[in-house]
């Protein structure tokens, strides 16, 4: 079986081996949300669907090369950016330099599709006919979001190794036939890594236009198989071709790059953790803890499940193969599998319901794309607990000074604890839902655990609303309060988040210039503790009349808005996700979610915009959500006694 690697996984490597580089940069843009935006609104510009595409506009306007320009921006805006900019502008009030910079990136690309736009000779005709070649020619030309596979194998490797990605783009030059391969960057990036990035790209689409011919990856000749151009907005536009042949040199480094990371190079002193296929390696001492996720292989038991997986999808002439073994998480079974000629990804969606009646499964199971393949989750008939004490080393200690900011949210299927960071633009608050059972209130719990962990009360306040009266008990006492717990029945939950909000204006005051509360106590070297309002049950918060209702969304709004450049974030729950409940203040102003089992597909849409949380396994099986596709993890469980000792903690 080979082993499989994703293109995101060796990118990331080529940047470590340049991080001593001084010009060195992750060509990541400065809030993931923008970058998401960005190349979302390249696909727009050259999508295949001329009643949508601004290009189209093209062949209503003067044929000048400026007017054009002008035109693309200008549809851009009102088609893509602005709706954006409207319905996020509270998640962006603080980066407002990083959205002038994103905005003026995606003006060049407008600039830059216009130009190859105009260097089609027949978009220049005068009559109307022809004047709608630009469009025409550019979607045929352009595929967004390819995804691209292949298979690797040398001669001193273990295994083969199946390289899988997904790139920005893929340029098909009509008139002769060759190809370049595209990525888009919005941030400084290497220009050792931008050759190894060139590179890689180029070995996948060489491999797949070579398949006829499957020898060593070293070995095939480029030369014939075209150029590779990548193009970064900083928020100017830079290009970069590179031709085959200057490819070719760098192929041998990247194979050998590719070869230590999959664990099948002969040269790799240890295997790579949480990797399935064969390695000759000793195990590790006794004495190393490995991660919960290490020793886990799968059995003959997840084997069968995974052939009569395949066995049954065929019944109903839905021909699909696995070519590697599942992926064992504790909580499910994920199956990389691959179509079968003719079969549609649809087919395999649509026979969810089939497959869980022939398995025996007590959910659906979760059909899904991931780095450009289709995967299948399915519940693990051995399922496994785990325990907060076996990821909590993975926690990363905050300064003394500005505390921690991580929020502990799920373990991956690599075993690796996956944090939000309030720090980070999108995830300045959470939202989180869930049916009784699912785990919300543990998760909670776990959350809180994790910023106690690594804070101190000088870096870290609590505001606890707790309409059950029974969720953060043992915290009563604590010295991490910042208010006493507040019982809506006894105190007034709006007046309590109207103080929140006072403080917050107050921390706006101290700022003075600085444009951060990481930056205010840089500057300070005091102390300025994060606040972090947690409500159990925020649908009981404006169940209860209208007034009430009215005061709390508006407090929700103003902090939802403002709240993160003063140190002051939310983590907001709620058992409902209905219309009632989501749409509003919480929908516009709290853009990550923690999406536990659920009733209905609606109140999954409701909370993630899409469906799925309605086939979770429960018992803290969840979804992420921030920009993109939801991230499926699984919440660690927080024993009673380690919670209150975590808890009681001074």
């Amino acid at each position: 079986m080979s082993v499989t690697i994703t293109v995101s996984e060796v990118r990331a490597a080529l940047y470590r081996a340049a991080g001593a580089a001084s010009d060195c940069g992750d060509g990541a843009p400065s809030t993931a949300v923008l970058g998401q935006w960005f190349h979302e609104g390249l696909g727009l510009l050259v999508g295949d669907d001329s009643s949508t595409s601004p290009l189209a506009a093209l062949a209503e306007v003067e044929a000048d090369l400026e007017v054009w320009k002008q035109t693309l921006v200008e549809r851009m805006y009102s088609q893509f950016v602005g709706p954006k900019l409207t319905r996020q502008q509270a998640a962006l009030h603080d980066v407002a330099p990083q959205v002038l910079a994103f905005w003026q990136a995606m003006q060049a690309a407008c600039h830059w599709l216009a130009e190859l736009s105009w260097s089609m000779p027949p978009t220049r005709a005068s009559h109307r006919a022809a004047r709608t070649a630009p469009w025409q020619t550019l979607a045929e030309w352009f595929t967004t979001e390819e995804p691209l596979t292949c298979e690797l194998r040398e001669p001193n490797w273990s295994d083969s190794v199946r390289l899988v990605g997904v790139a920005d783009a893929v340029v098909r030059l009509a008139h002769t036939g060759a190809w370049c391969a595209i990525e888009f960057k919005l941030g400084q990036t290497s220009p050792a890594v931008d050759l190894g990035q060139a590179c890689l790209y180029h070995l996948m689409l060489s491999s797949a236009a070579a398949t006829r011919e499957p020898n060593s990856a070293r070995g095939q000749d480029a030369s014939s198989t075209g150029a590779l151009a990548l193009i970064s907005f900083r928020p100017e536009r830079h290009e970069r071709l590179f031709a085959a042949t200057e490819l070719a040199g760098a192929r041998m480094r990247l194979i050998d790059v590719i070869g230590k990371l999959a664990g099948v190079d002969a040269a790799l002193a240890t295997p790579p953790l949480g990797r399935t296929g064969p390695t000759n390696m000793p195990p590790p001492p006794a004495s190393l803890k490995p991660n919960v996720l290490d020793a886990i292989r799968p059995t003959e038991e997840h084997l069968k499940l995974g052939r009569d997986l395949v066995k049954t999808l065929a019944e109903y002439g839905v021909h699909v193969s696995l070519d590697e073994p599942p992926l064992v998480g504790p909580t499910f079974l994920r199956f990389p599998i691959t179509l079968g000629r003719g079969t549609k990804v649809s087919a395999v969606e649509s026979r969810a319901a089939e497959l869980q009646v022939r398995l025996s499964l007590k959910a659906e199971p979760f059909i899904n794309r991931e780095d450009g393949r289709l995967v299948i989750d399915v519940q693990r008939p051995d399922r496994q607990t785990v325990m907060f004490e076996q990821v909590r080393g993975q926690l990363i200690a905050g300064d003394s000074v500005l505390g921690g900011s991580r929020v502990p949210v799920g373990v991956d299927l690599d075993g690796k604890l996956y944090c939000a960071d309030f720090s980070r633009t999108e995830h300045a608050h959470l939202l989180v839902a869930g049916t009784t059972g699912s785990g919300k209130s543990e998760w909670l719990r776990l959350a809180v655990a994790g910023l106690l962990l690594t804070n101190t009360p000088q870096t870290l306040r609590l505001l606890i609303i707790d309409p059950k009266r029974n969720a953060f008990h043992a915290l009563r006492d604590s010295p991490y309060l910042w208010r006493p717990i507040v019982f809506p029945d006894e105190q007034s939950a709006s007046d309590m988040l109207r103080a929140l909000g006072d403080e917050m204006d107050r921390r706006y005051q101290q700022l003075d210039g600085a444009d951060s509360h990481a930056e205010l106590v840089a500057r300070s070297q005091s102390p300025l503790p994060r606040i972090v309002c947690v409500c159990d049950e925020y649908f009981d918060l404006i169940n209860r009349n209208r007034v009430e209702r009215k005061l709390v969304e508006e407090q929700v709004c103003r902090l939802g808005a403002k709240a993160r450049a003063a140190g002051i974030h939310l983590i907001l729950a709620t058992q409902q996700p209905s219309r009632e409940t989501i749409k509003g203040a919480l929908d516009s102003n709290i853009p990550a979610r923690i999406g536990l089992r659920m009733q209905k597909a609606l109140e999954s849409k409701m909370l993630l915009s899409e469906g799925g949380a309605e086939k979770l396994l429960g018992n803290g099986d969840l979804l992420f959500k921030d920009i993109g596709s939801p991230q499926r993890l699984q919440a660690p469980l927080l024993t009673a006694d380690e919670r209150d000792a975590i808890f009681g903690k001074r």
